[in-house]
């Protein structure tokens, strides 16, 4: 039996409108369902090897890393009344920074009584060893025999891509005598600004033991170099060796 022409109508309004809601549902359905992963939708999908973590994303999974390692810590005076602190710090996660790690030094007498406690934050750029050194500590009348040194919180790393990282280098150390201060040159390879470099200096006897320390911070333009002085007051004996590392900003 043939269809009235109002009848035919419908069926096809009936039609169409079935066409734009599967349309409609397709449309959610991919998005609300289908979305490409991303490391920032608190589901561990794609590549990731946890919750927006590992594989393709920036962020490191805390099981997938290794917590910094305090080589040694150690105490120098530099007047009648201040101290520098000083701490190696070994970084085992190749590729990987953290950025505003909270520390602290704690000074103790040879009592084994605190005599301050200095609190910072630091950056730990993708290189293995990392001086942190704090200085012009005031203590008094009193006389540091130990530090202690340790972080607030475990980092959280991150993949730092070696386009990110200015190359920076260290060259022309020139000691005086007595080993009252370093004159050196910061060179700056890349085709990034450097802002706010630190650069820390630690001098070594013949037996490795670290006698003294120093650091300056310094900022050095794409493709040029600066100069970089280094202080120890009164000088220091007994030094064979200056080891200088550059912290680059990332």
């Amino acid at each position: 039996m043939a269809l009235s022409w109002s009848m035919r109508r419908k069926s096809l309004y009936t039609s169409v409108a079935g066409v734009l809601a599967l349309v409609v549902l397709v449309f959610l359905y991919q998005t609300f369902f289908t979305a490409a992963p991303t490391c920032f939708d608190k589901v561990q999908n794609g590549s990731e090897a946890g919750i927006d973590c590992g594989g393709s994303c920036a962020l490191q999974c805390p099981q997938e890393t290794h917590a910094p390692v305090v080589l040694w810590s150690r105490v120098f005076q530099t007047s009648a009344t201040t101290y520098t602190a000083a701490a190696y710090i070994e970084n085992d996660n190749p590729g990987d920074g953290a950025k505003r790690v909270g520390y602290s030094f704690q000074l103790f007498d040879a009592d084994n009584q605190l005599i301050i406690e200095r609190d910072g934050t630091v950056d730990l750029p993708p290189v293995q060893t990392i001086p942190i050194i704090d200085v012009t500590i005031p203590t008094g009348t009193r006389t540091p025999a130990r530090v202690l040194f340790g972080f607030s919180g475990l980092p959280t790393w991150y993949k730092i891509p070696l386009a990110a990282v200015p190359s920076l280098k260290v060259s022309g150390q020139n000691p005086n005598a007595d080993w009252s201060k370093i004159e050196a040159t910061l060179t700056n390879d890349s085709l990034l600004d450097a802002h706010n470099v630190t650069v820390g200096a630690v001098l070594f006897d013949a037996s490795g033991t670290a006698r003294a320390a120093s650091r300056s911070i310094l900022s050095v333009a794409k493709k040029s170099s600066v100069p970089v002085v280094f202080t120890f007051p009164g000088g220091v004996q007994n030094i064979v060796r200056a080891e200088i590392t550059v912290l680059p900003p990332f």
